[in-house]
């Protein structure tokens, strides 16, 4: 069993390392993912949290605000130090390249280590695309992001206070990913959405994840685990991020992090 699925095994607690499940774990059951999602757009939509941990691990500030824009990419030298150094998979790790992707910080937090009383911060960030979520069952699950060259049926495009950099942009809204920040590549450039916008967004979004709910009886298991894999998880993957979003000509699109996810965990990379 290697080091990766091992972790798999361990119980989450608000001093854990990040880790990446095994695949028969992935994220947990979609059913429990939703349910803490559902349960955090309840709250208040600018300081809902999706952490499940008790204080003190929660603290109030941190250093992005939701409604932040990011571009982000999996710490694969974090990831790799739960290797020995001399090991083949250890070399794997830190020889890939993972992708990096654009999204929404939806929500973000701290964490409070009790070992050595330094904190975490761990964002929780959907997915943002050019394209429409794939699976026919979140198919419509997005909002679109101004500017747009195609016209819409209403005024639901979602505002940034500095012009959003690409045109037909969408912000989807059930699907996303947990990040521990390990490395940040800040920017005085700062692109963030109108607070009534992100709002709307959350009010979207809650509306999107309690119809997905429905129909959770009805999918079948191949369309489950695709969801799992690009759904919020209870875990954070350790990851670095950038501020300024433009200037990232090698962005992928959403589907592809769970490949990264798959090989990673795998380490079968090469």
């Amino acid at each position: 069993m290697s080091r990766l699925e091992s972790l798999s095994l361990l119980p989450l607690s608000p001093s854990d390392t990040c880790w990446i499940p095994s695949s028969t774990d992935t994220y947990g059951t979609f059913e429990a993912q939703r349910y803490n999602t559902i349960s955090s757009l309840s709250a208040d939509p600018l300081t809902a949290s999706f952490d499940i941990s008790p204080s003190p691990q929660n603290q109030p500030s941190t250093k992005i605000r939701p409604g932040t824009f990011i571009v982000f990419a999996l710490s694969t030298t974090e990831l790799a130090q739960e290797y020995p150094k001399a090991s083949a998979d250890y070399r794997k790790i830190c020889e890939y390249t993972p992708g990096r992707y654009l999204g929404l910080v939806t929500s973000t937090f701290a964490r409070w280590n009790e070992d050595d009383g330094s904190t975490d911060e761990d964002v929780i960030v959907h997915f943002v695309s050019k394209y429409t979520p794939q699976l026919s069952v979140v198919a419509d699950h997005f909002v679109p992001i101004f500017p747009f060259r195609t016209a819409l049926e209403d005024s639901s495009a979602l505002h940034t206070g500095i012009l959003f950099p690409w045109i037909d942009y969408k912000q989807w809204t059930t699907l996303g990913v947990r990040l521990r920040i390990r490395r940040t590549n800040p920017s005085s450039l700062v692109f963030e959405l109108c607070n009534e916008d992100f709002e709307r967004f959350e009010d979207k979004a809650g509306k999107d994840y309690s119809r997905l709910e429905t129909v959770d009886a009805i999918l079948d298991d191949e369309t489950k685990d695709t969801l799992a894999k690009l759904s919020v998880a209870p875990v954070a993957l350790p990851a670095e991020i950038w501020i300024d979003i433009r200037n990232h000509p090698d962005i992928k699109e959403p589907p592809c992090f769970a490949t990264d996810i798959d090989s990673l965990e795998r380490c079968d990379l090469f």
